[in-house]
């Protein structure tokens, strides 16, 4: 073989040595690239990640805010509900102040319409008769202008000291009560037991 024969051979061993040492560095290269690439996707799924934690969490505190309030508008709900009543334990202690009046006369009233107000002046009058006082009933009546409180209706200053043992009373319970005098009233104590606020 001669050296003209050998000369192609050459060049196609020299142009694929060049070729291999082109794909290797072509190779590291797309190593490199891919490297960068899987880099930059993996710090974009982080960015993405976070930014929906981020609004996952500002959804659930937004949800536990808005649950909060309708607990609390529940709970104000479930307050009105509850029925206004003078705990057994609370009896006693009221029939004692409430006998150092004994022979005085009283007068309930409620809306015709109020079942829990009624019940509770039911209770109310059950405790004064207990207490020794004159009871004159439980007038029902149609108010034009709802009453929203209990009502403690004097007939003679000289009164206060029956009504405020019944204030403390209501205000222990966080039942709003006020009072009016009315001379013309013939009890010593008049109550219009209103409608729950």
């Amino acid at each position: 073989m001669n050296f003209e024969e050998v000369q192609p051979l050459l060049r196609v061993g020299s142009f694929l040595q060049w070729l291999v040492i082109v794909l290797v560095f072509l190779a590291g290269f797309l190593q490199i690239a891919k490297f960068l690439v899987d880099k930059k996707v993996e710090t974009m799924r982080e960015k993405i990640a976070s930014a929906k934690i981020t609004e996952y969490e500002k959804k659930i505190s937004d949800l536990e805010i808005k649950a909060g309030e309708r607990i609390q508008k529940r709970q104000v709900v479930l307050e009105r509900e509850k029925d206004r009543r003078i705990p057994e334990d609370l009896i006693p202690q009221l029939q004692e102040e409430l006998a150092k009046y004994s022979g005085s006369e009283v007068r309930l009233a409620c809306d015709r319409n109020d079942k829990e107000a009624l019940a509770f002046a039911e209770q109310l009058k059950g405790l004064f008769e207990k207490s020794g006082w004159t009871v004159k009933g439980i007038g029902q009546a149609l108010h034009s202008k709802p009453v929203k409180e209990v009502v403690l209706i004097l007939n003679r200053e000289e009164q206060k000291p029956k009504a405020n043992v019944l204030f403390s009373v209501f205000m222990s319970l966080n039942i709003k009560s006020s009072a009016r005098l009315n001379k013309s009233q013939q009890e010593d104590l008049g109550i219009i037991v209103g409608q729950r606020e």
